[in-house]
């Protein structure tokens, strides 16, 4: 599927709407740029939204000192295994 667009004196394009469809996006929505070696990949960008009941089913932190707990354990093991 090749499809065309036209720059703009500003630098602008417009999404085909085929390419709107396939990426499930519109008017508002914010799309990335990736360079994947001599080709750029157009995606449609994650919102918090997207995330929303990720972590449901996982175990819940309940105390300030205990993220606090988790987070020294993890910075202390990157520290040993020689890493920041």
């Amino acid at each position: 599927m090749a499809m065309t667009s036209k720059i703009t004196s500003k630098g602008q394009i417009t999404l085909p709407k085929e390419v709107r469809k396939l990426l499930n996006v519109q008017e508002g929505n914010i799309i990335v740029f990736e360079s994947e070696n001599d080709k750029i990949v157009i995606k449609s960008a994650k919102t918090l939204r997207d995330f929303k009941g990720l972590l449901k089913d996982t175990k819940k932190v309940e105390t300030f000192e205990e993220i606090r707990k988790i987070v020294k354990n993890s910075v202390v093991k990157r520290v040993i295994q020689g890493g920041r």
